[in-house]
């Protein structure tokens, strides 16, 4: 998973950890397939070598506050946020 997780990192933010993660929750996706799984991460020390630019698969990427996140994000997205940072019970789905 760590190696994934560096992957997707790299490719979808320019960014690199710098700590290990911390694995928060792993979560079964059964709306994409009947193996799918997402594993959700805290990373608190990282870098960024430039800024993620707009591509085919990623329209937007930032850091924003908690109480400013886009309009555009998910409910499970949400959920997931909430788990971790209001401390809501951990959802196995995602």
């Amino acid at each position: 998973l760590l190696e994934a997780l560096a992957r997707e990192l790299a490719g979808e933010g320019n960014i690199s950890m710098t700590a290990p993660p911390e694995l928060k929750s792993v979560h079964f996706n059964r709306r994409s397939s009947r193996r799918d799984h997402v594993g959700f991460y805290l990373i608190e020390n990282f870098s960024q070598t430039t800024r993620k630019l707009p591509d085919h698969e990623i329209a937007e990427a930032g850091f924003f506050p908690l109480d400013r996140l886009p309009e555009a994000t998910t409910p499970a997205t949400l959920r997931r946020i909430a788990e971790i940072f209001t401390k809501a019970e951990i959802s196995p789905y995602w």
